[in-house]
């Protein structure tokens, strides 16, 4: 069990008067977590994960997550949300969780739409910038730079086009006629957004630093959970 002075239950009403500022702005910033003793979570669950970038759901993982009472809490709010305002008509059990675990000098440049119509980054260890100010695997986003797809067709031709921005002179280029947006988590602030409508990447950990980066993304309610580019590569990823 992790030591927390916070009331989980009373944390995600926090959400209830903030949906008309996430449908606006593509994305929402939560209270911080950093009471938590994360260094435990941390240990937990980089015991469990892969080697490679991402690992889905594992038991350590699985657990924190209940502990913060996302599904009881959380998952709830934002089912009936993507029911009323984006004509959501699939599973509440539509979710995809992973830990994404990137060791200094690690990751490149991938920027992407999410095929879930949320997504939640939850920091658990960020390394502090170094002397040289090396990038620490920042958040770097675009909100709300395409409509929400109505098919998968019109899903997968958005994501072709912008393909062109996924690399670090791509975005550069799209910052100057989009709103660009970069997050640090160094506060500890989990980030909820629009992962369909939100094209986003991350800035390279710096090979200089000496810790690991550790965030869990949860992903809910993929629109097109049978024929999107996501459910294909999820596929890939589980063998």
């Amino acid at each position: 069990m992790i030591n927390t002075k916070i009331n989980f239950e009373k944390y995600w009403d926090f959400l209830d008067d903030k949906f008309d500022d996430l449908l606006e702005k593509g994305f929402l910033r939560l209270p911080s977590i950093s009471s938590l003793d994360l260094e435990q979570v941390d240990q937990l669950i980089s015991s469990q994960i892969s080697k490679t970038t991402y690992t889905e759901l594992t038991k350590e993982h699985k657990l924190f997550i209940e502990q913060i009472l996302l599904e009881k809490c959380l998952v709830p709010k934002l089912y009936e949300l993507a029911q009323k305002e984006f004509g959501y008509q699939g599973s509440i059990s539509n979710q995809y969780h992973i830990a994404r675990s990137v060791i200094p000098g690690d990751q490149k440049y991938r920027a992407h739409f999410d095929s879930h119509i949320f997504t939640l980054v939850i920091p658990i260890r960020i390394p502090k910038p170094d002397e040289e100010h090396g990038t620490i695997g920042e958040l770097v986003f675009f909100p709300n730079v395409r409509k929400f797809p109505k098919n998968p067709l019109t899903d997968l031709f958005g994501k072709i086009w912008f393909k062109q921005y996924s690399s670090k002179s791509g975005m550069n280029r799209l910052s100057q006629k989009k709103n660009m947006n970069t997050n640090s988590f160094l506060n500890y602030e989990p980030l909820l957004f629009i992962g369909n409508k939100v094209f986003h990447s991350n800035n390279p950990v710096s090979s200089s630093l000496d810790s690991h980066r550790l965030t869990l993304l949860a992903h809910f309610f993929d629109p097109f959970p049978n024929s999107s580019v996501g459910s294909l590569l999820r596929k890939i990823r589980s063998r």
